[in-house]
């Protein structure tokens, strides 16, 4: 006879989609700022720039600070590769 242990797994869906949503509202502060800058003809931020204003923000949006980082350097980048003054806001959740 062999002996089975059941165990129940969470679903973590809920963090996820928490974490998907900071990840969001971080892409659309670059894109925010950088339609400021284009308004008001100032130097384009890189993602250097992005990083340094989103100091600070990772305990307030739940999410780990490099992931903030990461986001702030590929909005940066996909900015430059397409090179559009801005890009499309974020609004569709990606779970990973």
């Amino acid at each position: 006879m062999n002996l089975v242990y059941r165990y129940r797994v969470k679903s973590l869906n809920g963090l996820l989609n928490k974490q998907s949503r900071a990840v969001n509202y971080v892409w659309n502060f670059c894109n925010d700022t950088q339609k400021h800058a284009l308004k008001w003809r100032k130097k384009w931020p890189t993602g250097f720039d992005l990083n340094v204003l989103t100091t600070g923000s990772s305990k307030a949006l739940g999410i780990h600070s490099g992931t903030i980082n990461a986001t702030c350097e590929q909005y940066a980048k996909s900015r430059s590769r397409n090179r559009l003054p801005y890009l499309r806001y974020r609004g569709r959740k990606s779970l990973g």
